[in-house]
């Protein structure tokens, strides 16, 4: 009985780069594919931590260039820069 190529390329079973033992064809929904090396990211900030609250900021032109000027030097960016100086402020 002869075999198609076609049909030896079906039967070959690719295996999962992320788990080298387990095949494709064992892990058939994204969660067991993402679950079998990878249990699923880093943790959850907790609300301690988390930066979520946003505030807005109006500048004039000149302040916004002194403060282009001293992020461009010290490769600070420009959130973490007020957020220093509010910091060595006292103000949080």
């Amino acid at each position: 009985m002869k075999t198609s190529k076609g049909t030896k390329e079906m039967e070959k079973v690719k295996e999962n780069k992320f788990a080298a033992r387990v095949t494709q064809r064992e892990l058939s929904t994204h969660k067991e594919i993402q679950t079998a090396k990878h249990p699923g990211g880093r943790p959850k900030k907790t609300e301690e931590i988390k930066q979520s609250e946003k505030v807005f900021l109006t500048l004039t032109k000149q302040e916004k260039a002194k403060l282009d000027e001293h992020t461009a030097r010290t490769g600070e960016s420009i959130a973490g820069a007020i957020r220093r100086a509010l910091k060595e402020m006292g103000m949080i």
